[in-house]
């Protein structure tokens, strides 16, 4: 990224081809233009920058980018080492804590203490910290920690683990030195319960002792900060993470409820708030047949979260997803998910939002380039793996897409979304078979519910079953006026069948009932024949003409 940005400063004002960056930048290593983008996108989010109006680069469609800002020449001094030349060690891993006591139940402790380090850690100027996305493939497994941190590039890996017994809780924690293989600090804390607050206090103070670097006051205020006082409170938070990390129908019921509880034990518990708008958020977008309101739910604890504490990352990513799917406010949404990012640079989830609204506004080569940090920083998560996908499915790019939902597929085969949609890919590549098998898996995974008929619906049209489509849609017409989102499926649909009137009919619908799938409204192929002075008006109205 540093070298793209050297290569424009020395040209500063004048447009450098996309060649040219490609040839300086990687001058004997074979990579597509979706690196540059990438890098192109990264320093946007470092200066704060926006495609759409550029302050400091300016993307030249089809020749290149110009840096916008002028150049000063400054001396520079590597910051990893003090002034006398001795190195800092400035990079850790901190692998999953194991729950090693007899209950499962006590998971949620073992995961939150993670990650509650990995985010103390990361409060230290001059430690790169991996964050919990990277290191959780590491979760369960018997590892060597030396190995691994040098598979990961870090100089000193933190391993742990946890045990929670009646009154009584023990963690132990060690740290090793990858390079030189030793053993370089091991403690154990027997605590109460109610003691976890000081026990990660004293775990990341007595860390950044052990390496080599300067902490300042403000730094160790900032790396034993507490968001609440209350153990129940955090306690409940843990839980709430724990469950809503399972995206799944009962981890979302499980993870509201205690984000409630947390927010009961304490009422100006910022982190409890934004997983409250987070879990709402995510029921309204994944499950279409959830009420309209769960949005504006969401939206009211990420501001709550927001005026308690303004620094917090999620809850602004949050509020950027509810503004582009249920709002339709995609300059506010895109300037609060650039936002996320600022403040925390490892949020998966902040770059995932941003690639879905960069997707429906048209801009393509962004959305793959932010799809493809979200996976880089979770690539163990199946959702941003399938908007991964979906941005070549929307581009129209079906030979990747249908690669990279098999490559789904084959980590995850209980995720239902990839069935629906490598149909969907399958049958615009003319596959006629695959994309039928891939449509009855699908309704396997789901049973025979309203989603799986009007996915059946939708191949069969597409493969030219008309008559096939149509009985399926008359079995699912009742709950098509119920729910918006499968309003908008019908509208496919019957694009799909080339019944123009009927499909605006059902646009209307989905319209009126704010569908989050509208946010694809303009980048979908099912809707391709239908475009026109109509159809442009509907985009207009929803804030996605371009």
């Amino acid at each position: 990224m540093m070298r793209v940005l050297v290569c424009l400063a020395k040209r500063s004002g004048e447009v450098v081809p996309k060649e040219q960056l490609v040839h300086e930048v990687w001058r004997d290593t074979f990579v597509t233009d979706d690196v540059l983008i990438r890098c192109i996108s990264e320093l946007r989010k470092t200066f704060g920058d926006s495609a759409g109006q550029p302050a400091v680069i300016e993307t030249i469609p089809k020749k290149g980018y110009r840096l916008l800002i002028p150049v000063t020449r400054v001396l520079y001094r590597d910051p990893t080492r003090d002034r006398a030349g001795k190195e800092f060690v400035d990079s850790i891993a901190i692998l999953p804590f194991e729950n090693t006591g007899d209950c499962a139940d006590f998971d949620y402790v073992s995961e939150g203490l993670t990650e509650t380090i990995i985010t103390n850690l990361s409060q230290l100027d001059r430690l790169r910290v991996l964050p919990s996305t990277i290191v959780s493939r590491y979760k369960g497994k018997i590892i060597n920690p030396a190995k691994i941190g040098r598979e990961l590039g870090v100089r000193t890996v933190l391993v742990g683990r946890v045990i929670q017994g009646v009154g009584r809780l023990t963690i132990g924690a060690e740290m090793i030195d990858t390079f030189n293989e030793v053993n370089v600090w091991t403690r154990t804390y027997d605590r109460q319960p109610d003691d976890i607050f000081s026990i990660q206090d004293e775990i990341a103070q007595e860390i950044s002792d052990h390496l080599v670097l300067r902490v300042t006051s403000a730094m160790k205020r900032r790396l034993t900060r507490r968001r609440t006082d209350s153990p129940e409170a955090y306690h409940l938070f843990l839980k709430a993470v724990y469950w809503a990390d399972k995206l799944t129908q009962e981890g979302f019921r499980k993870g509201l409820e205690f984000a409630r509880q947390a927010i009961d034990a304490d009422a100006s518990y910022a982190d409890a708030y934004s997983c409250l708008a987070y879990l709402y958020a995510k029921v309204g977008f994944f499950d279409p047949l959830a009420p309209g309101e769960v949005f504006g739910k969401a939206k009211a604890a990420a501001l709550k979260a927001l005026e308690i504490d303004d620094s917090l990352a999620d809850p602004h990513a949050t509020l950027a997803l509810v503004k582009s799917v249920f709002d339709w406010e995609f300059a506010e949404a895109d300037a609060l998910a650039c936002r996320s990012v600022e403040l925390d640079p490892q949020l998966a989830f902040g770059y995932g939002v941003r690639s879905q609204i960069c997707l429906a506004l048209g801009q393509n080569e962004e959305a793959v380039a932010e799809a493809k940090f979200a996976v880089e920083l979770a690539p163990l998560s199946s959702p941003f793996a399938l908007g991964l996908a979906l941005t070549h499915y929307y581009g129209r790019r079906y030979d990747v897409a249908v690669d990279l939902l098999n490559r789904l597929r084959e980590a995850d085969p209980s995720f239902p979304a990839t069935y629906r949609f490598l149909s969907a890919a399958y049958a615009r590549q003319g596959l006629h078979d695959a994309a039928l098998g891939e449509a009855e898996r699908y309704v396997a995974l789901t049973g025979r519910d309203v989603t799986s008929r009007v996915t059946l619906a939708a191949v069969q049209a597409a493969i030219g079953n008309h008559d096939m489509a149509r009985n399926l849609l008359r079995e699912s017409e009742g709950e098509a006026r119920k729910y918006s989102s499968v309003a908008f499926r019908f509208a496919g649909i019957h694009a799909l069948l080339g019944e123009c009137q009927e499909a605006f009919e059902w646009l209307e619908k989905a319209y009126c009932g704010r569908a989050t799938l509208m946010l694809y409204l303009n980048v979908s192929p099912d809707f391709d024949n239908l475009r026109g002075p109509r159809f442009a008006d509907l985009l207009r109205r929803i804030g996605l003409q371009l």
